[in-house]
Protein backbone atom coordinates (compact mmCIF):
# COMPACT_ATOMS: atom_id res chain seq x y z
CA UNK A 1 0.00 0.00 0.00
CA UNK A 2 1.87 3.35 -1.00
CA UNK A 3 1.37 6.11 1.16
CA UNK A 4 -0.07 9.58 -0.04
CA UNK A 5 2.17 12.17 1.87
CA UNK A 6 0.13 16.05 2.48
CA UNK A 7 2.11 18.96 1.75
CA UNK A 8 2.62 19.26 5.68
CA UNK A 9 3.88 15.76 5.85
CA UNK A 10 6.58 16.66 2.41
CA UNK A 11 7.68 19.67 4.38
CA UNK A 12 8.54 18.09 7.58
CA UNK A 13 10.03 15.22 6.02
CA UNK A 14 12.35 17.90 4.20
CA UNK A 15 13.32 19.24 7.55
CA UNK A 16 14.22 15.91 8.76
CA UNK A 17 16.20 15.39 5.65
CA UNK A 18 14.22 12.02 5.14
CA UNK A 19 13.41 11.30 1.26
CA UNK A 20 9.63 10.51 0.00
CA UNK A 21 11.17 7.69 -1.14
CA UNK A 22 13.05 6.42 1.56
CA UNK A 23 9.28 7.37 4.02
CA UNK A 24 7.54 5.14 1.18
CA UNK A 25 10.35 2.41 1.47
CA UNK A 26 9.79 2.59 5.72
CA UNK A 27 6.40 2.35 5.94
CA UNK A 28 6.46 -0.41 3.15
CA UNK A 29 8.51 -2.07 5.18
CA UNK A 30 5.94 -1.60 8.85
CA UNK A 31 3.66 -3.04 6.94
CA UNK A 32 4.65 -5.83 5.58
CA UNK A 33 7.34 -7.35 8.08
CA UNK A 34 10.74 -7.29 8.86
CA UNK A 35 13.25 -9.60 6.72
CA UNK A 36 14.48 -11.97 9.36
CA UNK A 37 17.57 -13.54 9.34
CA UNK A 38 18.14 -17.00 8.38
CA UNK A 39 20.16 -18.82 10.90
CA UNK A 40 22.43 -22.18 9.72
CA UNK A 41 23.89 -23.28 12.96
CA UNK A 42 24.97 -21.28 15.77
CA UNK A 43 28.68 -20.74 16.00
CA UNK A 44 30.98 -22.50 18.32
CA UNK A 45 34.30 -23.64 19.22
CA UNK A 46 36.48 -24.43 16.04
CA UNK A 47 33.24 -23.88 14.38
CA UNK A 48 32.83 -19.97 13.80
CA UNK A 49 34.45 -19.15 16.98
CA UNK A 50 38.21 -19.01 18.03
CA UNK A 51 39.66 -20.14 21.44
CA UNK A 52 43.19 -19.03 22.53
CA UNK A 53 45.32 -20.58 24.66
CA UNK A 54 47.63 -18.29 27.20
CA UNK A 55 50.45 -18.24 25.50
CA UNK A 56 48.54 -17.25 22.10
CA UNK A 57 46.81 -14.38 24.00
CA UNK A 58 50.06 -12.83 25.13
CA UNK A 59 51.59 -13.14 21.93
CA UNK A 60 49.10 -11.24 19.90
CA UNK A 61 48.92 -8.76 22.86
CA UNK A 62 52.63 -8.22 22.66
CA UNK A 63 51.93 -7.64 18.97
CA UNK A 64 49.80 -4.87 19.39
CA UNK A 65 52.32 -3.08 21.68
CA UNK A 66 54.72 -3.85 19.42
CA UNK A 67 52.66 -2.43 16.45
CA UNK A 68 50.61 0.22 17.64
CA UNK A 69 53.14 3.01 17.00
CA UNK A 70 52.71 2.09 13.05
CA UNK A 71 48.60 3.29 13.40
CA UNK A 72 46.42 5.87 14.38
CA UNK A 73 44.39 4.15 16.96
CA UNK A 74 41.15 5.28 18.65
CA UNK A 75 37.63 4.61 20.51
CA UNK A 76 34.33 4.59 19.44
CA UNK A 77 31.90 4.65 22.36
CA UNK A 78 27.85 5.27 21.84
CA UNK A 79 26.52 6.59 24.54
CA UNK A 80 23.64 8.63 23.48
CA UNK A 81 21.35 6.18 25.69
CA UNK A 82 19.57 7.58 28.58
CA UNK A 83 19.46 6.50 32.71
CA UNK A 84 16.12 6.14 32.64
CA UNK A 85 16.01 2.10 31.88
CA UNK A 86 18.69 1.53 34.48
CA UNK A 87 16.48 3.08 37.03
CA UNK A 88 12.50 1.77 35.32
CA UNK A 89 11.94 -0.89 38.23
CA UNK A 90 12.41 2.20 41.00
CA UNK A 91 10.10 4.10 38.65
CA UNK A 92 7.56 1.34 38.96
CA UNK A 93 7.73 1.61 42.56
CA UNK A 94 7.15 5.08 43.22
CA UNK A 95 3.89 5.20 40.97
CA UNK A 96 2.23 2.25 43.00
CA UNK A 97 3.42 3.28 46.56
CA UNK A 98 1.73 5.55 48.72
CA UNK A 99 3.68 5.88 51.88
CA UNK A 100 0.71 7.55 53.60
CA UNK A 101 -1.14 4.32 53.26
CA UNK A 102 1.42 1.61 54.29
CA UNK A 103 4.83 1.27 55.53
CA UNK A 104 7.90 0.24 52.88
CA UNK A 105 8.25 -2.95 54.74
CA UNK A 106 4.30 -4.01 54.42
CA UNK A 107 4.72 -3.09 50.65
CA UNK A 108 7.39 -5.51 49.83
CA UNK A 109 5.69 -7.96 52.22
CA UNK A 110 2.88 -7.84 49.55
CA UNK A 111 4.35 -7.43 46.25
CA UNK A 112 7.97 -9.59 46.66
CA UNK A 113 9.69 -7.63 44.33
CA UNK A 114 13.24 -9.14 44.32
CA UNK A 115 15.02 -6.10 42.07
CA UNK A 116 13.60 -3.88 44.84
CA UNK A 117 14.86 -6.02 47.48
CA UNK A 118 18.46 -6.61 45.83
CA UNK A 119 18.21 -2.59 45.77
CA UNK A 120 17.28 -1.67 49.24
CA UNK A 121 19.71 -4.46 50.68
CA UNK A 122 22.67 -2.73 49.58
CA UNK A 123 21.63 0.60 49.67
CA UNK A 124 25.00 1.81 51.07
CA UNK A 125 26.71 0.12 48.62
CA UNK A 126 25.87 1.72 45.93
CA UNK A 127 28.54 4.50 44.25
CA UNK A 128 25.97 7.42 45.03
CA UNK A 129 25.11 6.86 48.63
CA UNK A 130 26.62 9.64 50.06
CA UNK A 131 25.67 11.59 47.36
CA UNK A 132 21.61 11.37 47.34
CA UNK A 133 21.50 11.50 51.64
CA UNK A 134 23.52 14.59 51.00
CA UNK A 135 20.62 15.45 48.65
CA UNK A 136 18.20 14.55 51.37
CA UNK A 137 19.46 16.00 54.08
CA UNK A 138 19.88 19.50 52.46
CA UNK A 139 16.08 19.05 51.04
CA UNK A 140 14.66 17.71 54.53
CA UNK A 141 17.18 20.41 56.48
CA UNK A 142 17.93 17.67 59.35
CA UNK A 143 19.12 14.29 59.63
CA UNK A 144 17.71 11.05 57.47
CA UNK A 145 14.71 9.74 58.98
CA UNK A 146 14.30 6.25 60.30
CA UNK A 147 13.24 4.56 57.52
CA UNK A 148 14.62 6.70 54.62
CA UNK A 149 14.70 4.74 52.06
CA UNK A 150 11.59 5.18 49.72
CA UNK A 151 12.75 9.08 50.14
CA UNK A 152 15.91 7.74 48.80
CA UNK A 153 14.53 6.38 45.65
CA UNK A 154 12.78 8.97 44.88
CA UNK A 155 15.73 11.15 44.92
CA UNK A 156 18.09 8.56 42.80
CA UNK A 157 15.34 8.53 40.57
CA UNK A 158 14.63 12.92 40.07
CA UNK A 159 18.55 13.31 40.93
CA UNK A 160 19.71 10.93 38.35
CA UNK A 161 17.39 9.39 36.43
CA UNK A 162 17.04 11.69 33.68
CA UNK A 163 20.76 11.97 32.92
CA UNK A 164 22.72 9.96 30.00
CA UNK A 165 24.10 6.73 31.32
CA UNK A 166 27.40 7.86 30.51
CA UNK A 167 26.89 10.47 32.85
CA UNK A 168 25.61 8.00 35.75
CA UNK A 169 27.95 7.87 38.99
CA UNK A 170 29.44 3.74 38.15
CA UNK A 171 32.47 3.46 41.30
CA UNK A 172 33.26 5.33 44.44
CA UNK A 173 37.01 5.03 45.32
CA UNK A 174 36.96 6.34 48.98
CA UNK A 175 35.55 10.17 48.43
CA UNK A 176 36.35 9.79 44.65
CA UNK A 177 33.19 9.22 42.61
CA UNK A 178 33.66 8.24 38.64
CA UNK A 179 30.71 8.40 36.15
CA UNK A 180 30.66 5.68 33.00
CA UNK A 181 32.29 8.01 30.94
CA UNK A 182 35.19 9.24 33.31
CA UNK A 183 35.98 5.39 33.92
CA UNK A 184 35.91 4.74 30.61
CA UNK A 185 38.65 7.30 30.23
CA UNK A 186 41.06 5.77 32.75
CA UNK A 187 40.49 2.11 30.81
CA UNK A 188 41.88 3.61 27.78
CA UNK A 189 44.98 4.61 29.11
CA UNK A 190 45.53 0.86 29.51
CA UNK A 191 45.77 0.45 25.55
CA UNK A 192 44.59 3.25 23.21
CA UNK A 193 47.37 5.57 24.28
CA UNK A 194 49.68 5.62 21.58
CA UNK A 195 52.74 8.13 20.82
CA UNK A 196 51.43 9.72 24.13
CA UNK A 197 47.90 10.77 23.21
CA UNK A 198 44.66 9.24 23.13
CA UNK A 199 41.73 9.58 20.93
CA UNK A 200 37.91 8.66 22.57
CA UNK A 201 34.76 9.49 20.36
CA UNK A 202 31.61 9.39 22.55
CA UNK A 203 28.13 9.27 20.32
CA UNK A 204 25.61 11.04 22.92
CA UNK A 205 22.63 12.72 22.97
CA UNK A 206 21.70 16.08 20.84
CA UNK A 207 22.61 19.47 23.05
CA UNK A 208 24.74 17.44 25.64
CA UNK A 209 28.12 18.12 24.56
CA UNK A 210 28.84 20.67 26.67
CA UNK A 211 28.09 19.04 29.63
CA UNK A 212 30.49 16.17 28.75
CA UNK A 213 32.66 18.51 28.13
CA UNK A 214 33.01 20.23 31.22
CA UNK A 215 32.25 16.86 33.05
CA UNK A 216 34.90 15.21 31.80
CA UNK A 217 37.26 18.42 31.95
CA UNK A 218 38.68 17.37 35.43
CA UNK A 219 39.18 13.80 34.62
CA UNK A 220 41.29 14.85 31.33
CA UNK A 221 43.76 17.23 33.16
CA UNK A 222 44.07 14.35 35.90
CA UNK A 223 45.02 12.15 32.98
CA UNK A 224 47.41 14.39 31.71
CA UNK A 225 49.47 15.07 35.00
CA UNK A 226 49.26 11.63 36.24
CA UNK A 227 49.42 9.04 33.32
CA UNK A 228 51.11 11.66 30.97
CA UNK A 229 48.50 10.89 27.92
CA UNK A 230 47.30 14.11 25.98
CA UNK A 231 43.28 12.87 25.59
CA UNK A 232 41.60 14.15 22.73
CA UNK A 233 38.06 13.95 22.83
CA UNK A 234 35.10 14.12 20.05
CA UNK A 235 31.39 13.93 19.74
CA UNK A 236 28.41 13.04 17.47
CA UNK A 237 25.46 12.36 17.73
CA UNK A 238 22.63 10.93 15.69
CA UNK A 239 21.50 12.46 12.68
CA UNK A 240 18.25 13.31 12.33
CA UNK A 241 17.89 11.97 8.88
CA UNK A 242 18.65 8.60 10.44
CA UNK A 243 14.83 8.79 12.33
CA UNK A 244 12.31 6.46 11.05
CA UNK A 245 8.34 7.00 10.40
CA UNK A 246 6.17 5.52 13.10
CA UNK A 247 3.10 3.26 11.62
CA UNK A 248 -0.09 2.24 13.38
CA UNK A 249 -1.43 -1.49 13.62
CA UNK A 250 -3.62 -1.11 9.91
CA UNK A 251 -0.30 0.21 8.44
CA UNK A 252 -1.17 3.69 8.07
CA UNK A 253 1.53 6.50 9.07
CA UNK A 254 0.90 7.25 12.78
CA UNK A 255 0.69 10.80 14.02
CA UNK A 256 0.40 12.74 16.91
CA UNK A 257 -2.39 15.07 18.05
CA UNK A 258 -1.43 17.59 15.86
CA UNK A 259 -1.74 15.39 12.89
CA UNK A 260 1.73 15.85 12.31
CA UNK A 261 4.24 12.16 11.38
CA UNK A 262 5.70 11.13 14.59
CA UNK A 263 9.55 9.74 14.52
CA UNK A 264 11.79 7.87 16.40
CA UNK A 265 15.35 7.22 17.05
CA UNK A 266 16.24 4.60 13.93
CA UNK A 267 18.90 2.39 17.05
CA UNK A 268 21.95 1.96 17.37
CA UNK A 269 22.61 1.11 13.36
CA UNK A 270 22.13 4.53 12.83
CA UNK A 271 25.43 4.80 14.11
CA UNK A 272 27.22 3.64 11.02
CA UNK A 273 26.98 7.39 9.60
CA UNK A 274 29.01 8.41 12.84
CA UNK A 275 31.31 5.57 13.35
CA UNK A 276 32.49 6.43 9.20
CA UNK A 277 33.49 9.49 9.88
CA UNK A 278 36.32 8.41 12.19
CA UNK A 279 39.25 8.64 10.44
CA UNK A 280 41.51 6.25 12.47
CA UNK A 281 43.21 2.98 11.44
CA UNK A 282 42.47 0.86 14.24
CA UNK A 283 39.20 1.51 15.87
CA UNK A 284 38.22 -0.21 19.46
CA UNK A 285 34.60 -0.65 19.64
CA UNK A 286 32.26 -0.75 22.94
CA UNK A 287 29.78 0.08 25.07
CA UNK A 288 29.41 2.67 27.37
CA UNK A 289 28.12 0.64 30.42
CA UNK A 290 31.00 -2.18 30.26
CA UNK A 291 33.29 -1.01 32.07
CA UNK A 292 34.49 -2.13 35.64
CA UNK A 293 36.79 -0.50 38.76
CA UNK A 294 40.30 0.34 38.09
CA UNK A 295 41.90 -2.61 40.04
CA UNK A 296 40.05 -4.91 37.03
CA UNK A 297 41.50 -2.71 33.93
CA UNK A 298 44.95 -4.22 33.53
CA UNK A 299 43.47 -7.54 33.09
CA UNK A 300 40.76 -6.45 31.23
CA UNK A 301 42.77 -4.20 28.65
CA UNK A 302 45.04 -7.50 27.67
CA UNK A 303 42.31 -9.03 25.81
CA UNK A 304 41.60 -5.59 24.05
CA UNK A 305 45.07 -5.87 23.17
CA UNK A 306 44.62 -9.47 22.01
CA UNK A 307 41.86 -8.69 19.62
CA UNK A 308 43.82 -5.75 17.91
CA UNK A 309 46.96 -8.20 18.09
CA UNK A 310 45.07 -10.68 15.80
CA UNK A 311 43.43 -7.88 13.32
CA UNK A 312 46.82 -6.40 12.93
CA UNK A 313 48.13 -9.93 11.62
CA UNK A 314 45.11 -10.75 9.64
CA UNK A 315 45.35 -7.36 8.02
CA UNK A 316 48.69 -7.27 7.17
CA UNK A 317 47.71 -11.15 5.14
CA UNK A 318 44.60 -9.51 3.55
CA UNK A 319 46.94 -6.30 2.35
CA UNK A 320 49.68 -8.64 1.07
CA UNK A 321 47.37 -10.87 -0.96
CA UNK A 322 44.96 -8.09 -2.47
CA UNK A 323 48.11 -5.94 -3.19
CA UNK A 324 49.59 -9.14 -4.96
CA UNK A 325 46.29 -9.43 -7.05
CA UNK A 326 46.03 -5.91 -7.86
CA UNK A 327 49.23 -6.41 -9.36
CA UNK A 328 49.02 -9.43 -10.87
CA UNK A 329 52.10 -10.80 -9.07
CA UNK A 330 52.65 -14.44 -8.94
CA UNK A 331 49.97 -15.95 -6.35
CA UNK A 332 49.50 -19.46 -5.17
CA UNK A 333 45.35 -19.32 -5.51
CA UNK A 334 44.69 -22.16 -3.03
CA UNK A 335 46.80 -20.80 -0.58
CA UNK A 336 44.45 -17.53 -1.06
CA UNK A 337 41.29 -19.82 -1.09
CA UNK A 338 42.72 -21.26 2.20
CA UNK A 339 43.52 -18.39 3.97
CA UNK A 340 39.76 -17.07 2.93
CA UNK A 341 38.29 -20.12 4.18
CA UNK A 342 39.94 -20.97 7.16
CA UNK A 343 41.15 -17.24 8.95
CA UNK A 344 37.99 -15.60 7.49
CA UNK A 345 35.42 -17.79 7.62
CA UNK A 346 34.46 -17.18 3.83
CA UNK A 347 32.72 -19.98 2.06
CA UNK A 348 34.36 -19.99 -1.42
CA UNK A 349 31.88 -21.49 -4.12
CA UNK A 350 33.09 -24.75 -5.78
CA UNK A 351 32.18 -23.16 -9.40
CA UNK A 352 33.84 -20.52 -9.40
CA UNK A 353 37.29 -20.55 -11.99
CA UNK A 354 39.76 -18.20 -13.61
CA UNK A 355 38.76 -14.85 -13.81
CA UNK A 356 35.63 -15.49 -11.72
CA UNK A 357 37.30 -17.06 -8.76
CA UNK A 358 39.99 -14.02 -9.07
CA UNK A 359 37.43 -11.41 -8.87
CA UNK A 360 35.78 -13.05 -5.88
CA UNK A 361 38.82 -13.37 -3.99
CA UNK A 362 39.37 -9.11 -4.48
CA UNK A 363 35.79 -8.55 -3.53
CA UNK A 364 36.30 -10.81 -0.32
CA UNK A 365 39.59 -9.43 0.47
CA UNK A 366 38.95 -5.80 -0.53
CA UNK A 367 36.31 -5.48 2.52
CA UNK A 368 36.67 -3.98 6.72
CA UNK A 369 37.90 -6.39 9.47
CA UNK A 370 36.30 -6.87 12.81
CA UNK A 371 37.49 -8.80 15.44
CA UNK A 372 35.03 -9.08 17.98
CA UNK A 373 35.05 -11.16 21.38
CA UNK A 374 32.82 -13.28 22.33
CA UNK A 375 31.51 -14.70 25.78
CA UNK A 376 30.13 -18.00 27.23
CA UNK A 377 26.37 -17.56 27.08
CA UNK A 378 25.38 -17.47 31.22
CA UNK A 379 22.39 -16.10 30.45
CA UNK A 380 22.29 -12.00 29.54
CA UNK A 381 19.74 -10.82 27.04
CA UNK A 382 20.97 -9.70 23.70
CA UNK A 383 22.55 -11.15 20.60
CA UNK A 384 24.86 -13.98 19.72
CA UNK A 385 27.65 -15.40 16.94
CA UNK A 386 25.61 -17.14 14.17
CA UNK A 387 26.32 -18.82 10.90
CA UNK A 388 23.91 -17.07 8.66
CA UNK A 389 22.69 -17.80 4.85
CA UNK A 390 21.79 -14.86 2.91
CA UNK A 391 21.25 -15.11 -0.76
CA UNK A 392 23.16 -18.68 -1.14
CA UNK A 393 25.95 -17.56 0.62
CA UNK A 394 26.84 -18.87 4.45
CA UNK A 395 29.11 -15.77 7.05
CA UNK A 396 28.99 -15.25 9.94
CA UNK A 397 27.18 -12.67 11.70
CA UNK A 398 25.79 -11.09 15.25
CA UNK A 399 22.19 -11.62 15.75
CA UNK A 400 19.99 -10.39 17.57
CA UNK A 401 16.35 -11.95 19.20
CA UNK A 402 14.52 -9.61 17.05
CA UNK A 403 16.15 -10.45 13.76
CA UNK A 404 15.04 -13.91 14.49
CA UNK A 405 11.64 -15.70 13.69
CA UNK A 406 10.50 -17.65 16.78
CA UNK A 407 7.36 -19.00 14.96
CA UNK A 408 9.79 -20.81 12.73
CA UNK A 409 10.44 -23.98 15.00
CA UNK A 410 13.81 -24.84 13.65
CA UNK A 411 15.19 -20.96 13.46
CA UNK A 412 13.82 -21.13 17.42
CA UNK A 413 15.57 -24.13 18.06
CA UNK A 414 18.88 -23.03 16.28
CA UNK A 415 18.82 -19.92 18.19
CA UNK A 416 18.29 -20.94 21.17
CA UNK A 417 21.34 -23.47 21.02
CA UNK A 418 23.55 -20.28 20.66
CA UNK A 419 25.87 -20.88 23.37
CA UNK A 420 28.07 -17.70 23.23
CA UNK A 421 27.18 -13.85 23.76
CA UNK A 422 28.00 -10.77 22.30
CA UNK A 423 29.39 -8.35 24.43
CA UNK A 424 30.03 -5.89 22.22
CA UNK A 425 33.61 -5.95 22.32
CA UNK A 426 34.81 -5.17 18.42
CA UNK A 427 38.12 -4.31 16.82
CA UNK A 428 37.83 -2.42 13.56
CA UNK A 429 40.35 -2.20 10.51
CA UNK A 430 39.05 0.24 8.26
CA UNK A 431 41.66 0.46 5.86
CA UNK A 432 42.31 -1.27 2.32
CA UNK A 433 45.93 -2.06 1.15
CA UNK A 434 46.60 1.28 -0.47
CA UNK A 435 45.85 3.50 2.67
CA UNK A 436 42.82 4.04 1.60
CA UNK A 437 39.67 4.15 4.19
CA UNK A 438 36.82 1.69 3.37
CA UNK A 439 33.14 3.70 2.92
CA UNK A 440 31.59 1.47 5.84
CA UNK A 441 28.29 2.76 4.50
CA UNK A 442 28.79 -0.10 1.32
CA UNK A 443 29.28 -3.09 3.47
CA UNK A 444 25.48 -2.68 5.52
CA UNK A 445 22.91 -4.96 4.80
CA UNK A 446 19.77 -2.79 4.49
CA UNK A 447 17.29 -5.39 4.32
CA UNK A 448 18.43 -6.20 7.89
CA UNK A 449 15.82 -3.90 10.27
CA UNK A 450 14.27 -4.75 13.15
CA UNK A 451 10.80 -3.76 13.55
CA UNK A 452 9.86 -3.29 17.24
CA UNK A 453 6.06 -2.93 18.72
CA UNK A 454 5.45 0.08 20.73
CA UNK A 455 2.79 1.68 22.66
CA UNK A 456 2.17 6.06 22.78
CA UNK A 457 -0.48 6.94 24.66
CA UNK A 458 -2.35 3.52 24.77
CA UNK A 459 -2.20 3.03 20.91
CA UNK A 460 -0.25 0.42 19.31
CA UNK A 461 2.52 1.42 16.94
CA UNK A 462 5.11 -0.63 15.00
CA UNK A 463 8.52 1.28 14.81
CA UNK A 464 11.15 0.78 12.70
CA UNK A 465 14.77 0.20 13.66
CA UNK A 466 17.22 0.14 11.29
CA UNK A 467 20.73 -2.69 10.83
CA UNK A 468 22.17 -2.74 13.67
CA UNK A 469 25.71 -1.45 14.20
CA UNK A 470 27.37 -4.66 14.99
CA UNK A 471 24.33 -6.51 13.05
CA UNK A 472 23.40 -5.87 9.71
CA UNK A 473 25.48 -2.07 9.17
CA UNK A 474 28.69 -4.85 9.52
CA UNK A 475 26.85 -7.29 7.71
CA UNK A 476 29.35 -7.67 4.61
CA UNK A 477 32.84 -7.25 6.65
CA UNK A 478 35.11 -10.01 7.42
CA UNK A 479 34.06 -11.20 10.74
CA UNK A 480 36.47 -12.59 13.11
CA UNK A 481 35.05 -14.33 16.90
CA UNK A 482 37.25 -15.11 19.55
CA UNK A 483 36.47 -16.24 22.95
CA UNK A 484 37.06 -14.03 26.03
CA UNK A 485 36.64 -14.66 29.20
CA UNK A 486 33.40 -13.77 30.93
CA UNK A 487 35.16 -11.24 33.40
CA UNK A 488 35.47 -8.75 31.08
CA UNK A 489 32.07 -8.24 30.36
CA UNK A 490 30.39 -6.20 33.37
CA UNK A 491 27.49 -4.38 31.89
CA UNK A 492 25.30 -2.19 33.74
CA UNK A 493 21.90 -2.81 32.84
CA UNK A 494 20.29 -2.34 35.81
CA UNK A 495 21.08 0.29 38.94
CA UNK A 496 21.51 -3.10 40.91
CA UNK A 497 24.22 -3.93 38.63
CA UNK A 498 26.16 -1.64 40.41
CA UNK A 499 26.03 -3.86 43.17
CA UNK A 500 28.06 -6.96 41.53
CA UNK A 501 31.59 -7.09 42.76
CA UNK A 502 33.25 -6.08 39.53
CA UNK A 503 31.80 -2.60 40.42
CA UNK A 504 32.92 -2.83 43.38
CA UNK A 505 36.48 -1.23 44.82
CA UNK A 506 36.54 -2.61 47.95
Amino acid sequence: MKHTFTQKDKLTLEEWGISESDAQEQLYLLQNGANYAHLERPATQDDGITVLTEKETAKYALLFDNEKSNFSISRFIPASGMASRMFKFLHFFLKRYDNEKETLRSYLNRNKTFKLGVFLGGIEKLPFFTQIRKVINKGESGTLQKDYRDLFIKKTVTSLGKLPKALIPFHKYDTELRTAAEEQLYFSTEFVANKGSMKIHFTIPPTTKRAFEQHLQKTISQLNSTAAVQTHLSFSHQSKSTDTLACEADGTAFRNKDGMLVFRAGGHGSLIGNLNAIEDEIIFLSNIDNISVSKYHEQAALFKKMLAGMLISLQNQIHQYARALENGDAIDLIEVKTFLQEKLNVSVPQSLQGNQLMLFFKQKLNRPLRVCGMVKNEGEPGGGPFWVENKGEVSLQIVEGAQVNTKDKKQKVIFKKGTYFNPVDIVCGVYNHNGTKYDLTHFVDYNANFIAEKSVNGTSIKALERPGLWNGAMADWNTIFVEVPVRTFNPVKTVNDLLRPMHQST
